[in-house]
C-alpha cells in the first residue's frame, strides 16, 4: 500500500464522517499521487535554529513596515485591519552550503492543516496540533472583535482548486470544535456575509480585479467582513517589493537569509543581463512559480519580453538535494522548506521535494513531507 492510500486510511480513522466508501472515492480523487512523498527529510538542528531566528527577524521588519510604509499602502485605498493573517509561510532553500535563504513569504500558504496531519500520520512528535489551528483562527476573530462561531473559507472556484481537500479538512477540524464552516466561491462573498471570519485563499491579493473582486472589495472596504489573510498582511510580508525595501532600510539588521534583489524598474538593464545566470526572475505580485524564470535558461527575447517595473531579479540560491528511492531507483531531488508561522512564531516545517526548475507536485517520489531535525 503506497503512502497516499495509507494517509487516506489515517484521515478516515480520525474523521468518522470520512470513514465510508463514498468518502474513500472522494479522497482518492482529491489527493493526487504526487501530493506527498514517502521520503522523510532529515536536517541538522542548526537549520531549525536558523529558521526560528530568521522568521523572528522578518516579523520585526513587518512591524517596521507598519510604521515606515504607510504612504505606499495608502495608494491601494484599503483599510488597515486589526488582525494579522492565518497560514503564513516563510519559504526557504537550505542551500548546498548549509545556509538558509529566503525564496519568498507567502501569506496565503496551503498545506498547514494537511502538514499538521502528516506529522501525526508519521507518528513524529510536533508541538503544533489541529487544536492550535483552531486557536489561531479564533485569535484572528478576536482581534476583529468577534468570537469565532462561524467561519467561511473562500477562493475562486474552490471545488476545482488543487488542494480543495484541505478546505474540506479545515471544515472537519473546525466543526469538531463546534464552529460552523462553509466553503464559498469568491463571487458569493458580499455585504450580507454573516461569518465571524473569512479564511481568504483568493489570490487577487489587493482585491484589484474590477469584476471578480468587486463585491468582496466593497464589503471589505465598508468593514462588513473580516478577512484572514488580508491585503495589509500581504503588503507587509508577501509583496516582493518588501524584499527590496528590507534590503535598503537601515533601521534594523538585514536578515542573513535575505537574497540580493533588484527592481527591474530601476536596475541597470545591461548589468542584469550580464549577471542573469546568477539570478532568478519573478513578478513582484504573484504566487508559486507563475511567470518565474531561472536566469541561466532565459533567452534574450524572453528577457526583453518580461523586463520592466512589474518584475524583480533575485540572487539564485542553489537548493540542496536529497536521495529519494523510487521503486529500486535512487533519484536526486531538490527541496524547499515551507515554514509556517503565526505572529512570528514557528508552527511546523514542511519540505517540498521536486525535480525541475520549481516546485511542481508532479514528480514521482516527490511532494510534501515532514522534516526531522537531528
Amino acid at each position: 500500500m503506497n503512502i497516499k492510500a495509507r494517509f487516506i486510511q489515517y484521515l478516515q480513522s480520525k474523521y468518522d464522517s470520512w470513514n465510508n466508501a463514498e468518502s474513500t472515492m472522494l479522497l482518492n480523487t482529491l489527493i493526487s499521487e504526487q501530493l506527498i512523498s514517502e521520503t522523510v527529510l532529515e536536517l541538522p538542528a542548526k537549520a531549525l535554529n536558523d529558521i526560528q531566528t530568521e522568521i523572528a527577524a522578518y516579523y520585526q521588519l513587518r512591524h517596521w513596515g507598519e510604521n515606515q510604509l504607510k504612504d505606499q499602502y495608502s495608494v491601494y485605498n484599503l483599510p488597515v485591519p486589526h488582525n494579522e493573517g492565518v497560514c503564513t509561510s516563510y519559504d526557504f532553500h537550505w542551500t548546498t552550503e548549509n545556509e538558509l535563504k529566503l525564496i519568498e513569504i507567502n501569506t496565503n500558504a496551503a498545506f498547514l492543516a494537511l502538514g499538521t496531519e502528516l506529522y501525526d500520520f508519521h507518528k513524529t512528535k510536533s508541538s503544533f496540533s489541529t487544536a492550535d489551528i483552531v486557536d489561531m483562527f479564533s485569535n484572528e476573530a478576536q482581534l476583529c472583535g468577534r468570537a469565532l462561531k462561524t467561519l467561511t473559507i473562500t477562493d475562486e472556484d474552490p471545488q476545482n482548486q488543487r488542494l480543495y481537500i484541505e478546505f474540506l479538512l479545515y471544515q472537519k477540524i473546525m466543526e469538531q470544535r463546534g464552529i460552523k464552516t462553509e466553503i464559498k466561491d469568491i463571487s458569493e462573498i458580499n455585504s450580507d456575509e454573516s461569518s465571524d471570519l473569512i479564511y481568504n485563499r483568493y489570490t487577487d491579493f489587493y482585491l484589484n480585479d474590477p469584476i471578480k473582486s468587486k463585491a468582496i472589495h466593497e464589503s471589505y472596504l465598508a468593514g462588513k467582513i473580516n478577512l484572514s489573510p488580508n491585503p495589509y498582511e500581504y503588503f507587509l510580508l508577501a509583496d516582493k517589493q518588501r524584499m527590496i525595501d528590507w534590503q535598503h532600510q537601515t533601521d534594523l539588521p538585514v536578515p542573513k537569509s535575505l537574497l540580493k534583489t533588484y527592481d527591474l524598474g530601476i536596475a541597470e538593464r545591461e548589468m542584469i543581463w550580464s549577471e542573469r545566470k546568477k539570478l532568478f526572475f519573478k513578478p513582484k505580485n504573484s504566487f508559486g512559480s507563475k511567470q518565474a524564470y531561472k536566469g541561466a535558461a532565459v533567452s534574450h527575447k524572453t528577457f526583453d519580453d518580461f523586463y520592466g517595473p512589474s518584475m524583480l531579479a533575485q540572487e539564485y540560491a542553489q537548493p540542496a538535494e536529497v536521495d529519494v528511492l523510487v521503486g529500486t531507483e535512487k533519484l536526486k531531488m531538490k527541496y524547499d522548506l515551507r515554514c509556517y508561522a503565526y505572529q512570528g512564531k514557528l508552527q511546523i516545517v514542511i519540505a517540498r521535494l521536486y525535480q525541475g526548475q520549481t516546485t511542481n507536485l508532479k514528480t514521482t517520489g516527490g511532494g510534501f513531507t515532514i522534516v526531522k531535525f537531528i
